[in-house]
């Protein structure tokens, strides 16, 4: 679904990826780890064209999707929920959904249904405003509202950030359940181990710019593999 190579890209003279290789499968979930600073939400940003590229190649499906603006890629098919959310606080959540849906190709339909089902909350609250919600709907909002353009991939960065634990788990359920019975794949940026392993097939590892190791969940048991790569 989603194949990177060889990306690179800087802010000023400041590089930050240094020739990223990924691919994301089909009805796969890819969890993106690293410690802070080592380039993950950069290449999310670069992937949706908010941070520009200086080389390489990224493919959707076996479509090149390399120097198309951030709005062409959204409606090429890839869904983006950045660090931070960044809903619209003073639009009202039904606002804020049909944002979403200027994503789609002809730019109009409706909710999807199966969303408001996940997450009755939403439907509870369309008309109130969004900054008004807790840490936990607000998520739940971002990941609705990407999800209303009906993406063959979905970026999520570090959707557990600032999330109550309970909230957490109901996402992972949801993220799992997500792409088992829809045509997507998820790469996710995440540092909680404990939802990576509820959600994700595989994962890969970034250090200064670059993926240096890749691997099934059930290597996420390795202390010794932490230690080298993910500890502070």
């Amino acid at each position: 679904m989603l194949r990177v190579s060889q990306l690179t890209a800087a802010y000023g003279s400041a590089q930050v990826l240094n020739g990223v290789d990924l691919e994301l499968g089909h009805k796969e979930i890819v969890a993106l780890l690293g410690r802070n600073g080592m380039g993950k939400t950069t290449l999310m940003k670069s992937l949706m064209a908010i941070v520009p590229v200086s080389g390489g190649r990224v493919r959707l499906g076996e479509r090149d999707i390399t120097g198309l603006r951030t709005h062409e890629i959204a409606k090429s098919g890839v869904g983006y929920v950045p660090q931070g959310r960044g809903i619209f606080d003073k639009l009202t959540v039904e606002e804020n959904l049909r944002m979403g849906m200027r994503a789609l190709p002809n730019g109009a339909g409706g909710v999807p249904e199966f969303l408001y089902e996940q997450f009755p909350i939403l439907r509870e609250r369309r008309a109130q405003v969004a900054g008004t919600l807790s840490g936990g709907q607000k998520q739940q909002l971002a990941i609705s509202r990407a999800l209303c353009s009906n993406p063959k991939v979905l970026l999520l960065d570090e959707p557990s950030e600032g999330v109550q634990p309970n909230i957490v788990q109901e996402l992972g359920v949801f993220l799992r359940g997500l792409v088992d019975r829809h045509d997507i794949a998820v790469l996710i940026v995440e540092q909680n181990l404990e939802l990576v392993h509820q959600t994700a097939d595989r994962f890969d590892i970034m250090v200064k710019g670059r993926i240096v190791h890749s691997g099934a969940n059930s290597e996420l048991d390795d202390q010794g593999m932490l230690q080298r790569f993910l500890s502070v």
